[in-house]
């Protein structure tokens, strides 16, 4: 690659017909002066673009690193959600065995109550039996003790005593 001083030093042949030599030496001072600034701007822009490569790869490095973040955070998501549904399957399962446990607790309950209430009707319809027959013993004691035919009995049992004295 040519530079600005190699331009600015450059001498040509003299010839007969040849070109103006300050116009020459102006030109090539003016080319050489554009050169540098080109050549300083584009080593300028070739530093910016290494610098922004630079923070490029450093962008591209956090992207990559933020989607290894979310992919792993939605695994992670994926996998409690799914953790969450097998325990709720699990807690619901076993909360339907309790209720079925806790039903069947209750109509074995229920069936024992209504074989005790049974007994206790026909052991209270035997006593009841047992006191109407006891009551129509007292009713027929009492007949006979109070009515008139014991009254006249007992008049003639002491009316016979009173004979003998």
């Amino acid at each position: 690659m040519i530079t600005a001083g190699e331009i600015r030093n450059q001498q040509f042949d003299k010839s007969l017909r040849g070109y103006d030599t300050a116009q020459v030496n102006a030109y090539l001072l003016q080319v050489a002066n554009d050169y540098e600034k080109i050549y300083s701007d584009h080593a300028t822009l070739r530093e910016t673009v290494q610098r922004l490569e630079y923070e490029l790869q450093k962008y591209r490095r956090i992207e990559e690193t933020m989607n290894n973040s979310l992919i792993l955070a939605q695994q992670t998501a994926d996998e409690l959600k799914a953790n969450a549904r097998q325990e709720s399957a699990l807690i619901l399962q076993q909360s339907k065995g309790k209720i079925a446990e806790v039903f069947m607790v209750y109509q074995e309950l229920i069936k024992r109550m209504g074989i005790y209430s049974s007994e206790m009707k026909g052991q209270i319809a035997a006593q009841m039996e047992m006191m109407e027959k006891n009551q129509k013993r007292i009713d027929e004691l009492s007949d006979f003790f109070f009515g008139r035919d014991l009254k006249e009995i007992l008049e003639r049992l002491e009316a016979v005593s009173l004979k003998e004295e």
